[in-house]
Order: C-alpha cells, then sequence, then structure tokens
C-alpha cells in the first residue's frame, strides 16, 4: 500500500513544448486523417472481395491521436503510462489491419517491442512511488534540478529506456520498418506525429536530468549510433517507403541524441527537429502512398518521369525533399543547430559521428 499515500498535487501540466506537441498532432493528425478518407476507399476498391472494415481504421486513428494528446499533457506518471500503452495497443492493431501474415507478424512484433518500453515505464513508476515517493514528471525533474542528474538516474535511465523503445532507435528499430505494410495513412501517422513521437517528447522531457551522467550518456550515444546506422541503411535502399522509414529512424535518432545532451541549445534543436521533421515525412509518406495507388510501384526507380504523368504529386514531392535540407526551410536551421550543440557537448564521439 505504499503508493496509496503519495499525493498527485497535478495531474496535468502543459508548457510551451507541450503546446507545440498538440499543435502538430492536432494539425498533421488532421491533415492524415482527412487524407485517408478518399486512400480507404480507394483501398476498399483494391480489396473489395474483403469485408468494409473502414469504420474500425478510423476509430483507431482518432483513439491513437486522442491518447497522443493524453502524452503530451499528463504530469501524472501513472495517466502518463495509461496513455503510452494505448498508442502501443492502436499500433498493434493499425499495422495489422491488412490481416495477411506479415501484417500480423509485424504487429506482434511491434507490439512486444513497445511491450519491453513499457515494463521500463512500470518499473521507473515502481521506483520513483517506493524510493522517491512522487509520481509526477515535473516533480522528478525538479529535484533532478536541485540535486544534480544523478539523484534521480534510475527512474531517468528508466523511462529513457522506454522513450528509446518507442522512439524505435536501435536495436528496436525492426518494428517501424515493419510498420509499412500497413495502409500509407498509418505509415505517416506512425512516422510522422504519432507513436515516435511520444518517444522522443518524453525524451526531451527528461532532457534536463540527463547530460554528463549513465543515463545520459547512454542516450547520447544510443541516438548517436542509430543516426550513423539507419542514414547508412537509407542509402543502400531502392523502396520508397523503406528509405523513409530508415531516414525517420535516423532522424529520430538525432533527436534523441540531442535530448541526451541536454542542454540549452540540443534541446532547442531536437524541438526544430521534431517539428520540420513532422511536416516533411508526413508528406513524403503520403506522396509516396498516392504514387503506388496511379502507377503500382513504390520503387524510386520506377518513378522516372512521374513530373510528365503527375505533375503536381511531383512537385509536393519536391517541397517534402527540399524541406529536409534546403536553406529556407527550418530543417538546415535545426541540424546546424544539433551540429553546434553536438560540438558544444565536448562528446567527441557524436561529433565524429554527425561530421561523418
Amino acid at each position: 500500500s505504499v503508493g496509496h499515500d503519495i499525493t498527485v498535487a497535478s495531474n496535468i501540466y502543459v508548457d510551451r513544448f507541450s503546446i507545440i506537441m498538440a499543435l502538430i498532432i492536432g494539425i498533421i493528425g488532421t491533415l492524415i486523417c482527412w487524407y485517408s478518407i478518399g486512400y480507404m476507399k480507394d483501398f476498399q476498391h483494391h480489396h473489395h472481395e474483403e469485408p468494409d472494415r473502414r469504420p474500425l481504421f478510423f476509430f483507431l486513428m482518432f483513439l491513437f491521436l486522442s491518447a497522443m494528446f493524453g502524452i503530451v499533457v499528463s504530469n501524472n506518471l501513472v495517466w502518463l503510462y495509461f496513455f503510452w500503452e494505448i498508442t502501443t495497443l492502436c499500433s498493434f492493431f493499425l499495422i495489422g489491419y491488412t490481416k495477411t501474415q506479415e501484417a500480423i507478424n509485424n504487429s506482434f512484433r511491434a507490439l512486444i517491442m513497445n511491450l519491453l518500453g513499457g515494463l521500463g515505464f512500470v518499473l521507473a513508476i515502481v521506483v520513483l512511488g517506493n524510493f522517491y515517493g512522487i509520481l509526477e514528471l515535473n516533480q522528478m525533474l525538479a529535484m533532478g534540478a536541485m540535486m544534480g542528474g544523478n539523484a534521480v538516474a534510475v527512474p531517468a535511465a528508466l523511462l529513457a529506456f522506454a522513450g528509446i523503445t518507442k522512439a524505435a532507435q536501435m536495436p528496436f528499430n525492426s518494428w517501424l520498418l515493419g510498420a509499412m505494410v500497413a495502409p500509407t495513412p498509418t505509415s505517416a501517422l506512425l512516422h510522422s506525429s504519432t507513436m515516435v513521437k511520444a518517444g522522443v517528447f518524453l525524451i526531451v522531457k527528461l532532457s534536463p536530468v540527463l547530460g554528463w551522467n549513465l543515463a545520459g550518456i547512454m542516450v547520447m550515444m544510443v541516438g548517436g549510433i542509430t543516426f550513423l546506422m539507419a542514414s547508412f541503411a537509407a542509402i543502400s535502399q531502392s523502396n520508397a517507403k523503406r528509405v523513409l522509414a530508415y531516414s525517420t529512424v535516423a532522424n529520430l535518432g538525432l533527436i534523441v541524441a540531442c535530448g541526451g545532451i541536454g542542454t540549452y541549445a540540443a534541446v532547442w534543436a531536437a524541438i526544430m527537429l521534431i517539428i520540420f521533421h513532422a511536416v516533411t515525412k508526413s508528406l513524403l509518406f503520403l506522396c509516396v502512398g498516392t504514387a503506388e495507388h496511379n502507377i503500382g510501384s513504390r520503387d524510386i526507380e520506377d518513378m522516372d518521369g512521374l513530373f510528365g504523368r503527375m505533375p503536381k504529386l511531383a512537385t509536393f514531392m519536391i517541397v517534402g525533399i527540399a524541406g529536409m535540407f534546403l536553406a529556407p526551410f527550418g530543417m538546415l536551421i535545426s541540424k546546424w543547430a544539433a551540429m553546434k550543440a553536438f560540438i558544444d557537448s565536448g562528446n567527441f564521439l557524436l561529433v565524429m559521428i554527425i561530421a561523418f
């Protein structure tokens, strides 16, 4: 009965980061749902021999987005965990939506890997409740800021582990690649504004107690190595969805590494990366889905002459691609800020990774 005498002063805590996240979820989530009305009509037309399960699909999409709103405003860790696991279940059902053998296998892989992270989350709650007598995220961060990050190193490391599995960092990246068997709106939602963003949200929230301690170094190195390896993997693919999936994992690695460094500049860079990554990735996924429906392939080699066949779609694709690295778009600024934060952090290995 240890947990019964812990009083939680504020279950909900909204700061500017929560508002940014809520805008990402609300705006991008809405646009993806809007796109999926037409997409699922087409999808059903292609699979007309199967029963129409679109109401279930939209129910899961909306439940997913609702749970994400819950995650970004919850301060009570028990509430946060509740919403966290709802997103895990929604992704399980959405990845397995088509009910092919591959989809079922991939959905179970996603479930198992995310449940490992959930286990870390539960242990963090137990440790915080038993040894610290708190269940509030902001109190934990305040305690870490006051007494040094090492005072809350164990719960911080456990929560960071939960964030790492959710954000599909290596070695847990395979569930995110498996998510591509689902209908395109699911991929766009998982990769841009919901599932993986819950992981990086938690890590960026924890950044005040990370830095040069056990949990911080773990997060930094996992993020940096994932960034390097997934970038290699993305270059070597010809399946457009796989390229986007690997580059998503690489980008998330960069965000996680920034959160692990935990300085003001690094967190600023991480939040910028989150915003622009969400916008460009959702756009690119939806473009690839549309192209696949029209040309019957998701291979980059088959997209030759896309400008002649589908000029509007090609224009959107170019905007999305340019958004990832060209000057007027924010991605360039945020990557520059991330490089500066890496160099300021004094972590020599991270600097080598980003330079490479």
